[in-house]
C-alpha cells in the first residue's frame, strides 16, 4: 500500500457563520485536527476568499498529521437543498463560487449549518439513542433540525429548519388585534442585543445582557424574561408538532445555564400532552465545534453512501 493510502481519510470541514469561519480536518470518528478560525468578513466574494484561504492553510497540514483530504464539507447559514444553495441571506455564496474555490480537494458537500451541527450532536454529543431527535440552535439566529434515526430531515425543499424566522401571530385581547412576531427578531443573540439597545441605549452582546439581568438591571431583566418565555413556547410548539424523544439545545445562548433552565421549565409546562412533559431537554455537548464536526461528517457520510 502506498504512503498516501495508509493515511487516515479526512474531510476538509468548513463551518461558516455570520461572524466567524472555522476550518479543520475531521475524520469519520469526529476527531478534529488543525482547527483554525477567521472573522467571516463581508457577504459574497470577501467571505468566500477568507474561507478558501483558511481551508488551504488547514489542508496543507494533512500530510504531516497522517491524514488524507478526500473532499470538502461546508456548513452554511443558508437554505440548502440536497447540497445546493437556495438562499443568499447571510453569506450570499453561489454553488459555482463554492465549486471554483474548493474543487481542488475532491468531492464537495454543502449543508445547512443547523443540520451539520445537529448531525454532530446526535452522533457524538447528546443524541443518545432517541429514534427521533430535535436539535434547536439558539445563537445569532434561531433554527431547528429534526433527526430521524440519526439522519437530519431536510423536508421537501431543504427548508425544514425555519422555526425562528417564521412569522407567528397571537391575539392581543385588549386591543382585539392580531400581533405578529418572529422569534428570531426577539430572542436570538442578535434580537436580544438589539432589544436591549432600544430600551437602554447601550449596545451589548446577549451574554452581557444576561449578566446585567442577574445583577438586577431592569431593562435586561425584561429582555431576558421575555426571551426565555418566547423560546420556551417555541420549543413547546415543536415538541407538540414533531413529537421528539429528545430535544438538544445548541448555539451560543445555550451556554447560559439560566436561560436553558428557564426555557426548559416554560417548555415543559406549555406542552399539551402530559406525556410530553417527560421529554428530555438537554444542552449539546459538542459546543462550538458542532458545526465544523458536522460539516465534515456531511461530506464523509455522502462518500460512504456513494
Amino acid at each position: 500500500m502506498s504512503q498516501a493510502g495508509r493515511r487516515t481519510p479526512a474531510a476538509l470541514a468548513i463551518d461558516v457563520g455570520g461572524t466567524k469561519i472555522a476550518a479543520a480536518l475531521v475524520d469519520q470518528d469526529g476527531n478534529i485536527l488543525s482547527l483554525r478560525t477567521v472573522p467571516t468578513g463581508n457577504p459574497g466574494d470577501n467571505s468566500l476568499r477568507r474561507a478558501a484561504s483558511l481551508g488551504e492553510q488547514v489542508a496543507a497540514t494533512a500530510e504531516e498529521l497522517g491524514m488524507r483530504v478526500v473532499g470538502a464539507g461546508i456548513g452554511l447559514p443558508e437554505l440548502v437543498e440536497d447540497g445546493r444553495i437556495t438562499s443568499h441571506a447571510v453569506v450570499a455564496w453561489t454553488d459555482e463560487w463554492v465549486e471554483s474555490a474548493f474543487a481542488r480537494y475532491g468531492t464537495i458537500r454543502v449543508e445547512a449549518d443547523i443540520r451539520a451541527a445537529a448531525l454532530a450532536e446526535c452522533r457524538f454529543g447528546s443524541g443518545g439513542r432517541a429514534g427521533v431527535t430535535l436539535y434547536v440552535n439558539l445563537g445569532t439566529g434561531i433554527s431547528h433540525c429534526l433527526l430521524i434515526d440519526g439522519r437530519p430531515f431536510e423536508g421537501q425543499h431543504g427548508r425544514a429548519l425555519m422555526s425562528g424566522s417564521t412569522l407567528l401571530t397571537a391575539l392581543d385581547e385588549q386591543r382585539n388585534d392580531l400581533v405578529g412576531c418572529r422569534v428570531e427578531d426577539v430572542a436570538s443573540g442578535r434580537g436580544i442585543s438589539e432589544r436591549y439597545s432600544r430600551l437602554s441605549g447601550r449596545t451589548l452582546p446577549a451574554s452581557a445582557v444576561f449578566e446585567r439581568a442577574r445583577n438586577g438591571d431592569t431593562d435586561a431583566v425584561l429582555v431576558m424574561t421575555q426571551s426565555i418565555d418566547l423560546l420556551g413556547h417555541l420549543v413547546a410548539s415543536l415538541i407538540d408538532i414533531l413529537d421528539p424523544g429528545l430535544v438538544i439545545l445548541g448555539g451560543g445562548l445555550a451556554e447560559d445555564p439560566g436561560l436553558v433552565d428557564g426555557l426548559r421549565d416554560v417548555a415543559l409546562r406549555a406542552v399539551w400532552s402530559d406525556r410530553a412533559r417527560r421529554t428530555p431537554i438537554v444542552t449539546g455537548s459538542c459546543g462550538p465545534s458542532a458545526g465544523v464536526i458536522g460539516a465534515g461528517l456531511s461530506l464523509l457520510d455522502r462518500l460512504g453512501d456513494c
